[in-house]
C-alpha cells in the first residue's frame, strides 16, 4: 500500500500516540515548559550523547518549473536563473570543507533538464572526496533516477512537505508537478527502493492556524507510521523520521 492510500484511509478516531502529540502542543505554563524541555534533554543525551552534527546546503540551481506561492524559485518569478557547472559545484565544496562542514546537502529547484540524475551524480562523485556524507533536496524522481546517485556516493534524501492537508496543498502549489499531491508523498517509497539509508520529511509552518497547522500535518504522518507498522513493520527503529534509517526493500 502507498503511503498516499494509507494517509487517505486514516480512522477517524485518533490514536493514544496522535493524542499525545496534541497534548504536547497545548499551551503551557513555563514550568510545563521547562518539564518538557528537561525530558526532551534526556531523550537526546539517552540517544545521542553530547555530540550535534552539522550540514550546509549547497545550492546547484534556481531553474523551477513548478508555481509554489511561498517559493522564491517559482517559476513565475522575474530572476536571474543559474545552475553551477560541476567545476563551480567543487570549489563551492572546498570552500565548505574548509570551513570545517564534512556533511553537505545538495539543494536544488524541480527541473530535471538542468538538474539531472546525470548532473547529480556528477556533483556527487566530485564532492565525495571532501565530504563523510553527501544528501540530497531536489525534486522527487523514479527510483532508477535515484540509484545512479547513490552509487556516485549520496547518502541521504531531504524531502519537504508542506501539508498532509489536500486543500491547502492545492492552494500553496499552482503548477508543476509538485502540484500532484500522490506523487510528491510517494518520492520517500521510490528514495528507499534506490537504496537511500536515511530519510527527512520536515512538514513546513505556514497555512493553517499554529495548533490546526501542526495537527492536521503530523499527526496524520504518525498515524500512518503506525498503520505502516500494523502492516508488519512492528520494529520501532524502523519509523521513517529525522535519523531513522530507511528499512531495507
Amino acid at each position: 500500500m502507498s503511503f498516499a492510500q494509507v494517509l487517505d484511509n486514516l480512522a477517524l478516531r485518533k490514536s493514544s500516540l496522535s493524542r499525545r502529540f496534541g497534548d504536547l502542543i497545548l499551551p503551557k505554563s513555563d514550568a510545563e515548559l521547562e518539564a518538557l524541555a528537561q525530558q526532551a534533554h534526556a531523550h537526546t543525551l539517552k540517544n545521542f550523547g553530547r555530540t550535534m552534527r552539522l550540514f550546509a546546503p549547497l545550492y546547484l540551481s534556481n531553474e523551477c518549473i513548478n508555481n509554489c506561492s511561498y517559493c522564491g524559485f517559482s517559476r513565475d518569478n522575474p530572476i536571474l536563473r543559474v545552475t553551477l557547472s560541476v567545476e563551480q559545484v567543487v570549489a563551492e565544496g572546498r570552500h565548505l570543507a574548509a570551513e570545517g562542514f564534512r556533511n553537505v546537502l545538495l539543494v536544488a529547484g524541480e527541473h530535471p533538464k538542468f538538474v539531472s540524475r546525470n548532473y547529480l551524480a556528477d556533483c556527487v562523485r566530485a564532492l565525495a572526496p571532501d565530504f563523510s556524507s553527501i544528501s540530497i533536496e531536489v525534486g522527487p524522481m523514479e527510483t532508477a533516477d535515484y540509484v545512479p546517485i547513490v552509487e556516485a556516493g549520496a547518502e541521504g534524501l531531504v524531502v519537504y512537505q508542506e501539508t498532509y492537508d489536500r486543500d491547502i496543498y492545492a492552494d500553496l502549489h499552482t503548477a508543476g508537478p509538485k502540484r500532484d499531491f500522490n506523487w510528491r508523498l510517494e518520492c520517500q517509497r521510490l528514495g528507499g527502493d534506490g537504496e537511500l539509508p536515511v530519510f527527512f520529511r520536515h512538514p513546513e509552518p505556514g497555512g493553517a492556524p499554529r495548533r490546526e497547522r501542526h495537527c492536521a500535518r503530523d499527526v496524520p504522518r504518525r498515524q500512518a507510521d503506525e498503520a505502516v507498522h500494523r502492516e508488519g513493520r512492528d520494529d520501532e527503529d524502523e519509523r521513517v523520521g529525522p535519523g531513522h534509517p530507511l528499512p531495507r526493500q
